[in-house]
């Protein structure tokens, strides 16, 4: 069995839903490639372009020199999302960090929900501005938060669009009202969301009811997840936000950006999004299909809104048991448990695919029913 100096597993392959892990061939839901773009032959096919254009990269800083096919994913993510402007970042979370440290200082406040990825939190800190913190998607809570800053200089809300160890959406429409009332801008991270979310996987804005382009959002998000998998992030939003994050931003400015290879891959997979609904069809159903099993074995998790499945297990110990006794009988599902959650709430985060086949999901979902059956 090979395992690194971590502990980690050695992934040697992949095949759409599937992988071979410490040489084994294994059911993958922990995967973040929702729509399975980063195994498609037109992003493979786009990539190697790239590199055979470019090679692996520029060698060159994004704020001196920019390409050809950076532009056009820039463009075309614009008129996707249906915004004025997107700037490019090498991943979600420099772009995280490029908004949170450019659009508040000392004297401002950040106003974070408590379940926000950790590069936000970590942004926050970076910051300089006062960060208070408020209730996962408890609005109730945000506006008494609001309430008692009333000294800012300036106020910025964030959160996350969908939760990444919930699968839950936030309630934008209602925290886009709070912030015109109290005058905060919102920013919005749809790393889980952008491709998948919402109509035509435009997003938890949309989903929400919320257009990408309201007056005062702002929004962040990767590539690395359902478009096609590659390394990058962004910001999307107005013309003025990106031109003093292109301006200002250090982790814009101070590290190399997006490699060739990963735009073209990013850009085609975007492409394949805008242009072939039935990948997103596909998820759908599958995500149905394996939550109804999960319905019929009892098994509790919790409602979602997203590709992500979060099968609830209690204790530490427990969840870490019934993950590698999965994993060794050819499922792999991660743990996710203190301190990533709280105490005392361990669970598998279960990430379906467009590209899984259902006899996977089938053999997974008993599989996994079996195991949280007899370790009650």
């Amino acid at each position: 069995m090979m395992i690194d100096a971590a502990g980690r597993k050695i992934i040697s392959e992949r095949r759409g839903g599937r992988i071979i892990v410490n040489g084994a061939d294994t059911v993958m839901l922990g995967s973040n490639d929702y729509l399975g773009l980063s195994l498609d032959e037109r992003v493979l096919a786009a990539t190697s372009e790239a590199i055979k254009l470019y090679g692996t990269g520029t060698g060159i800083y994004p704020a001196f020199a920019t390409t050809v096919l950076h532009e056009e994913l820039r463009q075309t993510l614009a008129s996707f999302l249906q915004v004025e402007d997107v700037l490019l970042f090498s991943s979600g979370g420099c772009a995280n960090a490029g908004v949170l440290t450019t659009l508040a200082e000392a004297g401002d406040v950040i106003i974070s929900d408590r379940l926000n990825h950790a590069s936000i939190i970590d942004g926050c800190r970076l910051s300089r501005a006062d960060v208070l913190p408020y209730k996962n998607r408890d609005i109730n809570d945000l506006e008494v938060v609001l309430r008692k800053t009333t000294k800012a200089h300036r106020r910025l809300i964030v959160t996350d669009g969908v939760f990444s160890m919930e699968g839950g959406a936030a309630p934008l429409q209602e925290i886009y009202a709070l912030a015109l009332r109290y005058d905060a801008q919102l920013m919005v991270d749809e790393a889980h969301a952008l491709g998948v979310v919402g109509p035509n996987g435009r997003g938890t804005a949309p989903f929400r009811g919320l257009p990408n382009g309201s007056v005062g959002l702002v929004l962040t998000g990767s590539f690395s997840k359902a478009l096609g998998g590659a390394s990058g992030g962004f910001v999307a939003g107005s013309n003025d936000v990106v031109s003093r994050l292109r301006a200002h931003s250090r982790s814009f400015i101070f590290t190399m950006g997006m490699t060739t290879a990963n735009a073209a891959a990013a850009l085609a997979a975007l492409k394949i999004c805008q242009s072939d609904p039935a990948l997103l069809d596909r998820l759908s159903a599958n995500l149905a299909y394996l939550r109804a099993s999960f319905r019929s074995h009892d098994l509790p998790f919790l409602d979602s809104d997203s590709a992500i499945t979060a099968l609830m297990i209690g204790g530490e110990d427990r969840a870490r048991r019934i993950s590698s006794t999965l994993s060794g009988k050819g499922v792999y599902a991660p743990a996710m448990i203190y301190p990533v959650v709280a105490e005392g709430r361990a669970r598998l985060r279960i990430q379906v695919s467009a590209a899984h086949a259902v006899a996977d999901l089938d053999h997974a979902a008993l599989l996994i029913a079996d195991l949280l059956n007899d370790s009650a």
